[in-house]
């Protein structure tokens, strides 16, 4: 059952712009399995289930017997049961039994789970509702689709001690790629468009940066030898579905095209998680042993630079108040964000008034 009262923002108002009113990216849909999953969202613990349905279920990671923790207890067909005294929770956070008492024994309402939002699949991912609880939320963003039939993908999640907004900003930065992950995939010799393409909607905004690709000397014999040009050219697209979901989506010409869809999970003031699925279109009779592992590699060792240098920034969330800080031309996107982020503050403000 849902409480007719807001739930969530005002026990998360000390993380500064949290937004409200709209759609979170909080967890990976693959992993929501046959056990219940902790989630930590905006300071508060849930638990995460799916009911007997194959619907996402979320409620406080407390039993209301004895604050147990639920996410320590176990799945029964869609029902949760607690690890303490093995209460047991229907989808809808009714509890139909209690071990101690007789069977058939009707359980008053204060038995039941504290509800929490709406949750739901969509496109990879599991969505939040955080904010008033309309009797229909707004739909959810109208994100591209990678069909298993056509695209591989390996997904994981890596920690920041930083703001999620921090993190949200860097995934859309082009610009920084020369100097933070030139032992990676990019070098500072290395010519860079400024952002092209710029399209901006309600909550979305991507631009695209084209850029040359450090090539290794055999490929680079192997693409004369082709008749093709010995240099790589990479296209990125940088995308932002608001609040907390970027996609970046990369092209080598024909050698390659990655696609990595990143959820900025806010945990606390100065915490965060992202979780990500990483796609790739399949090559039929094409597979390397290890592709899985030497993928994720990668994506750490890019995470890894990142890491020390984005947990550096101060404030821990980025100013809405431009002046704050210096901006230039490849600043774009982080400039569309931070519009955004502020237009939608102050959207929530609005919508938390009597």
């Amino acid at each position: 059952m849902l409480p007719d009262h807001p739930t969530g923002p005002q026990e998360g108002a000390a993380i500064a712009h949290l937004a409200t009113e709209v759609w979170y990216a909080v967890e990976r849909s693959s992993a929501l399995t046959e056990e219940p999953l902790p989630l930590v969202f905006a300071g508060r613990s849930y638990v995460l289930f799916r009911d007997e349905d194959g619907r996402p279920r979320l409620f406080a990671d407390r039993c209301p017997h004895r604050g147990a923790r639920l996410s320590e207890g176990r799945l029964e067909n869609g029902r949760l049961r607690c690890p303490f005294h093995g209460w047991l929770f229907d989808g809808d956070g009714h509890c139909r039994e209690i071990p101690a008492h007789p069977p058939g024994t009707v359980h008053p309402n204060h038995c039941d789970l504290v509800s929490a939002n709406p949750v739901c699949d969509h496109l990879g991912f599991i969505w939040l509702w955080w904010g008033r609880l309309p009797s229909e939320p707004e739909r959810l963003p109208d994100l591209p689709t990678y069909p298993a039939e056509t695209w591989r993908s390996v997904s994981a999640e890596f920690p920041w001690n930083t703001h999620f907004t921090r993190v949200v900003e860097s995934t859309l930065d082009n610009s920084h790629a020369y100097w933070v992950h030139n032992s990676t995939f990019a070098t500072q010799a290395s010519p860079l468009s400024e952002p092209y393409g710029l399209v901006k909607q309600d909550r979305h905004v991507r631009a695209s940066v084209r850029y040359e690709l450090p090539v290794p000397r055999w490929l680079s014999v192997l693409q004369r030898l082709r008749g093709r040009p010995a240099e790589l050219v990479a296209e990125t697209t940088f995308s932002l579905y608001f609040p907390n979901l970027n996609i970046v989506d990369t092209r080598v010409g024909d050698l390659m095209h990655v696609v990595f869809v990143h959820a900025s999970v806010p945990l606390t003031a100065t915490s965060s998680v992202g979780r990500w699925i990483k796609y790739s279109p399949r090559r039929p009779g094409f597979r390397l042993p290890g592709a899985e592992e030497k993928s994720i590699a990668i994506s750490r060792s890019i995470y890894e630079e990142d890491h020390g240098v984005v947990q550096s920034q101060r404030p821990y969330a980025v100013p809405l108040d431009f002046r704050c800080e210096s901006h230039v031309a490849s600043d774009l996107l982080s400039l569309e964000y931070r519009k955004m982020l502020r237009r939608e503050l102050e959207r929530s403000s609005a919508a938390l008034r009597p």
